[in-house]
């Protein structure tokens, strides 16, 4: 699927010109927008220069594109930053069995 996904967005759509939406990939696709996400996912990991805005997806065609898709990114980042850390500050709220505040974090959990 990934593949299929990779081939169709950089053949047709390639820059921000020719931006498509996740509702048009899931029914071209039939999968679901969390798919259509986690398969993004996995293609920018491996290197593809898939970009996203306000408007949906496109295949990179300049470094430009690419950056802002990064500089947005790095936004949301921030925002969950302070979201998490407003969640941390809650946990003050909740003390142990013995009355006790206690704190633990997995930064490795998702």
């Amino acid at each position: 699927m990934e593949h299929d996904f990779l081939i169709y967005i950089k053949e047709y759509h390639r820059g921000k010109e020719k931006v498509v939406f996740s509702a048009y990939l899931q029914s071209r696709f039939s999968i679901s927008s969390r798919t259509v996400r986690k398969i993004v996912n996995q293609l920018r990991n491996d290197g593809n220069p898939i970009c996203s805005d306000e408007n949906g997806y496109y295949y990179a065609t300049n470094k430009d594109e690419v950056l802002n898709s990064v500089y947005q990114m790095t936004s949301r980042i921030k925002e969950i930053a302070k979201a998490k850390n407003g969640l941390v500050k809650s946990l003050q709220n909740f003390p142990d069995e013995s009355g006790q505040l206690k704190l633990e974090i997995d930064e490795g959990r998702e």
